[in-house]
């Protein structure tokens, strides 16, 4: 993944993982078991066209998305509609898996910390995410 520094930090997404009947799988404690969401990502090149080959663009599967802060907020008033997010992100791909709901474990300059989603919009040039940071949970970082 090329650097923007639009876009300068990383995220992972969480769902509950089901199991073939599709009924949530839990832990020995009653917990969920989230499962780490993998996305289909065009290939850029340096001057972020994407790649052809034989005129078929080409994908690669992730499970880390950049992404941007754009408002930091207690509270959010969006469209007629009330609800309580922390933080409104920007990721410049559109997102269907991301759902409200969905645990998003996010990382920035300095630390990793997790979120669950409160509403998603896409549009022609990416997603906006509204996320809610209960207790502002910092996340071990694995690097």
């Amino acid at each position: 993944m090329s650097y923007n520094p639009r876009w300068p930090h990383t995220l992972k997404a969480f769902k509950p993982a089901l199991d073939e009947w599709g009924m949530p799988v839990t832990d020995e404690d009653g917990n969920p078991v989230l499962s780490e969401l993998t996305f289909e990502r065009v290939i850029m090149d340096d001057d972020d066209n994407p790649v052809f080959d034989d005129e078929v663009m080409q994908t690669q599967s992730v499970t880390e998305l950049p992404w941007g802060y754009r408002t930091s907020t207690g509270g959010i008033k969006d469209s007629g509609e009330v609800f309580k997010a922390d933080f409104k992100l920007s990721c410049p791909l559109i997102l269907n898996a991301i759902a409200e709901g969905t645990k998003l474990a996010l990382t920035d300059y300095t630390h990793t910390f997790e979120g669950i989603v409160k509403k998603v919009t896409s549009y022609n040039w990416g997603t906006n995410i509204w996320i809610d940071c209960p207790g502002n949970n910092v996340v071990p970082s694995a690097q």
